[in-house]
């Protein structure tokens, strides 16, 4: 029994030239891209990246352990990839193609850093046993290095190279497996024919209802925001002679003009061609590198200026407000003041009346103190009198109690008959 191969569609390309819409597309012909993709980016990439998050983080990483990286022109060689063998990093690239893939009988990935890690992931390809085709994305250069400039503030001469770089390592690489080329622009003006020609070219098959999906709802010519022609691209001054060649022959297969075995003598001599400006190039490297780094410092001191200035402003912010404050304690002192001064106003005016009243009071006493002592001599009198009472009283018995006493009774009463008669 002959057990069919999983089917791997690996999509290559330089930086801004179209693969994330490209990778969307695939899935018109039901190949399945994972379930972990990177999220969309507003300024970037709206509309999704269509790249497994897994995949960029290993593509990553292995750039930065062998001091590389996607903007660097310094072509990885079978020394880097020996030395990211020795690393373990050939095991997790397997095992993690292998989780991607799954039970996936067509599956498909794309990151511009394969195209520079080509040579690793060719021998983990193999390893996995997968049947692997690739579909190559071009876009006019002036394009990719305008849009370069403006997202990573790269020159052009670099972003030139880098096309370069990214585009002829992808064919010596992809060399003896079906391939495709797709032009960005084209793909955008004509998505039939061109879905068509990646359908014929790998041999599958168009869902009509995700064409129409794809057409309707991913594609939006608003989305690309330069369109160049070759005789701009000629016009520009920094473009590499090499640059120009490669695009006009690369466009000619994406448009049918004629086929990859036109390249085979080309592509030997671009890459002789590139091997002979290393020299230049390493330097371009080492000048980024320390541009790069003086950016970033700059950057940090911006961050730093803004982080001071903030603080500035909010220690202004601070002084103001402890400015406002301290004026309205200064109106409450006043006005604490003014109340104090009140109080004492009060404070005097009471304590005259209470001096006045202690007056009152001392005269008041003076007055009692005489009033006792009439009071007493009053009370002396009384007693004067009462004891006088007392013996008149005593003496008026001893007459009651004598003869004399009946005879003045007999007289009053014969005064009494005689008032009558």
């Amino acid at each position: 029994m002959v057990i069919k191969k999983k089917r791997l569609i690996v999509v290559l390309g330089m930086h801004r030239s179209g693969t994330s819409a490209i990778t969307r597309g695939l899935q018109v012909f039901g190949v399945e891209l994972g379930n972990k993709m990177m999220p969309p980016v507003e300024n970037a990439n709206p509309k999704g990246y269509w790249e497994d998050v897994d995949l960029n983080a290993l593509n990553i990483e292995m750039l930065q352990a062998i001091g590389n990286d996607w903007f660097r022109l310094k072509v990885i060689d079978s020394n880097d990839v020996d030395f990211l063998h020795k690393q373990g990093y050939f095991r997790r690239a397997v095992d993690l193609l292998r989780e991607k893939t799954g039970n996936s009988l067509l599956f498909a990935f794309k990151d511009p850093r394969v195209a520079k890690l080509l040579a690793f992931w060719k021998e983990v390809f193999i390893h996995c046993q997968f049947d692997v085709s690739y579909i190559l994305a071009i876009r006019n250069p002036l394009s990719v290095a305008k849009s370069l400039e403006k997202r990573d503030s790269i020159a052009s001469e670099q972003s030139y190279l880098l096309w370069f770089e990214h585009l002829f390592i992808s064919l010596t690489h992809s060399a003896g497996k079906k391939r495709v080329f797709v032009d960005y622009d084209r793909l955008l003006h004509s998505p039939t024919h061109e879905l068509s020609r990646i359908a014929e070219s790998l041999e599958l098959e168009i869902d009509p209802a995700e064409l129409k999906a794809y057409k309707t709802d991913f594609l939006d010519e608003g989305l690309r925001h330069t369109v160049y022609n070759l005789n701009d691209l000629l016009m520009d001054s920094t473009c590499p002679p090499i640059v120009h060649e490669t695009y006009l022959a690369l466009l000619g297969v994406a448009s049918d003009n004629f086929d990859f075995d036109a390249l085979e003598g080309k592509v030997s001599r671009w890459s002789d061609e590139f091997k002979r400006l290393q020299s230049p190039i390493m330097l371009i490297d080492k000048l980024f590198v320390q541009n790069t780094a003086a950016n970033r410092a700059v950057d940090e001191r911006n961050v730093q200026v803004t982080s001071l200035s903030q603080t500035i402003a909010e220690r202004d912010a601070q002084v103001t407000s402890l400015s406002r404050a301290s004026a309205e304690h200064a109106i409450q002192l006043t006005n604490l003041s003014q109340a104090i001064a009140e109080r004492d106003i009060q404070v005097a005016s009471l304590s005259q009346e209470i001096a006045e009243r202690d007056i009152q009071v001392a005269s008041l006493s003076q007055e009692i103190a005489k009033r006792d002592i009439q009071a007493a001599s009053l009370s002396q009198s009384i007693t004067e009198r009462d004891q006088q009472i007392d013996i008149i009283n005593s003496e008026i018995k001893i007459i009651k109690s004598s003869k004399t006493w009946k005879i003045l009774r007999k007289i009053s009463k014969l005064k009494t008959l005689l008032v009558r008669i």
